[in-house]
């Protein structure tokens, strides 16, 4: 099961990752140089969700294989998808892979001196 505290620790494992919460959301929000690349929520229906940045053919493949990937709720359908945490039955090993490759596209959209002041941080 995906817990709260594993998400967290494995979004801010990432080099400059930060977390907040974001009130008007009711939502924990995780980004890097300023952008998001992840959402801990819940949706309309009141479902626990985490919404991720995933690129658009993956995105669509993860949707079609999995149940509990869905359209990113509240966000971009063609660039983001939200894991129904509910429902389970998502390995952790798949799901930190998500984390980090929302992670990165976020990061390589960002200005080269911040994404420069990141690979500082990897050293």
């Amino acid at each position: 099961m995906l817990t709260d505290e594993w998400i967290r620790e494995t979004c801010l494992a990432l080099p400059g990752a930060e977390e907040f919460f974001k009130e008007e959301w009711g939502s924990t929000l995780y980004r890097v140089g300023g952008k998001y690349f992840g959402m801990r929520g819940r949706d309309n229906e009141g479902r626990e969700i985490l919404t991720l940045k995933c690129d658009p053919a993956l995105a669509e493949e993860y949707r079609e294989r999995y149940e509990q990937i869905v359209p990113g709720y509240y966000s971009n359908k063609s660039h983001w998808n939200s894991f129904l945490l509910e429902k389970g039955g998502l390995e952790k090993e798949f799901a930190a892979g998500m984390i980090r490759h929302s992670y990165e596209l976020v990061r390589r959209g960002l200005p080269k001196k911040v994404r420069d002041e990141l690979a500082l941080l990897e050293e």
